[in-house]
């Protein structure tokens, strides 16, 4: 009985009802996983926002080459951003979720250094948010 409420208080608390960015095009995909209900980060054309805050500025989807970090790959200004988030984490060390919504019209080279930059923060346990296809 104990587990049962357990399962269900959990999968209860693991949905979340998402509410895009203004003309974000979400890709199309037939996954059935339901979406967690944590950090979100989305891709939209003129800016990058995490938790709804404007932390980076694009152009056409497209990174300034300044705002980029040669070394690694990453957005620095992004990464900072992610930084400052873990600190308010229940647990800093161990959660590491991040929900991503990128605009399908997003370049490549673009949502690999946004993810570099989450993942060199330790947001490794990234979730791409996509619109359910046809089944």
């Amino acid at each position: 009985m104990i587990l049962l409420v357990f399962l269900l208080k959990s999968y209860s608390n693991s949905v979340t009802t998402l509410s895009p960015a203004s003309g974000l095009r979400l890709p199309a995909s037939k996954s059935q996983t339901q979406v967690r209900d944590t950090l979100k980060l989305e891709i939209i054309s003129d800016a990058i926002l995490l938790d709804d805050k404007q932390v980076v500025q694009l152009n056409q989807f497209e990174l300034k080459p300044v705002d980029l970090s040669f070394s690694n790959g990453q957005v620095d200004s992004l990464f900072q951003a992610f930084m400052e988030q873990r600190k308010h984490l229940p647990d800093p060390n161990v959660d590491s979720s991040l929900l991503v919504l990128a605009d399908e019209r997003t370049p490549y080279s673009t949502l690999k250094s946004v993810l570099a930059s989450a993942a060199n923060s330790g947001f490794v346990d990234l979730q791409l948010v996509v619109v359910g296809g046809d089944p």
